[in-house]
């Protein structure tokens, strides 16, 4: 049976409902329901990646080149630690867990999709590192997004359930391992494609903690990149390139 192409409206049709399915999957994650982590990482997936017999969405778009905001703090050569760039760590009472920090990040940088998509946001104790990509892929295919596979990569195994970042808390005279740190990685990343292609989309961590610790990456004293607010009138053009009015575009949420 013959296929016809979509016509450029319908792919942004579908944008539109991808970024509305992920800002509702953010929203429910926010809510309390870390699973949800999941259903980021399809969206992301549809999204993002492609192969040889698949086109990401923003692929058919033509959207792949432009810049992305990573909040990710960048991996230092001299760091000898583990690394998480992308999740903090949240303190409240006997309870301790990763978190997205949101906006209440200290780092912001624009680059470009490829380094982006590859950029390392966790190295655990036995060096293995893992990009956005790689997050994203495994969780969508293999994890329950998408697809529940019976085996799952033992790198992966080791960063979300064995605590391969070797970050102990000790709490009731017992030291506890943190697990999943995934799930709040995924959630930073969509907060990252939210800020990217909604202008005016802003969001603070919804996580009540007494106390949190992390970027323990940042040395030397070096400033990050602050994100310049851009101000985007009513009836200009949408800077995401469709040639509609800004108060018209399909990515204005």
């Amino acid at each position: 049976m013959a296929k016809i192409n979509l016509k450029l409206d319908d792919l942004e049709e579908h944008l539109k409902e991808q970024i509305f399915f992920l800002k509702s999957s953010c929203d429910s994650f926010d809510n309390g329901f870390k699973g949800e982590a999941k259903r980021i990482a399809v969206i992301l997936r549809i999204l993002f990646h492609d192969t040889r017999s698949s086109h990401s969405l923003l692929g058919q778009l033509d959207k792949k080149k432009n810049d992305f905001l990573s909040t990710a703090i960048p991996v230092m050569p001299e760091n000898e630690s583990t690394h998480y760039g992308l999740v903090f760590i949240g303190m409240k009472g006997k309870e301790t867990r990763f978190i997205p920090m949101l906006d209440e990040v200290p780092y912001h940088n624009w680059m470009s999709f490829n380094d982006w998509w590859n950029e390392i946001i966790f190295k655990d104790i036995n060096k293995k590192e893992f990009s956005r990509k790689d997050i994203i892929l495994t969780v969508s295919n293999q994890d329950g997004g998408a697809h529940v596979d019976p085996k799952l990569d033992e790198n992966y195994i080791n960063l979300s359930k064995n605590n391969s970042l070797g970050i102990n808390v000790f709490s009731d005279n017992k030291f506890i391992k943190l697990t999943k740190p995934e799930q709040a990685a995924l959630r930073q990343i969509g907060h990252e494609v939210l800020k990217t292609f909604l202008l005016d989309y802003s969001n603070k961590t919804t996580e009540k903690v007494d106390m949190f610790i992390g970027g323990q990456a940042i040395s030397k004293g070096k400033n990050s990149p602050i994100i310049k607010e851009i101000k985007i009138g009513r009836n200009q053009l949408c800077p995401c390139g469709s040639g509609k009015k800004y108060k018209h575009c399909h990515i204005r949420n």
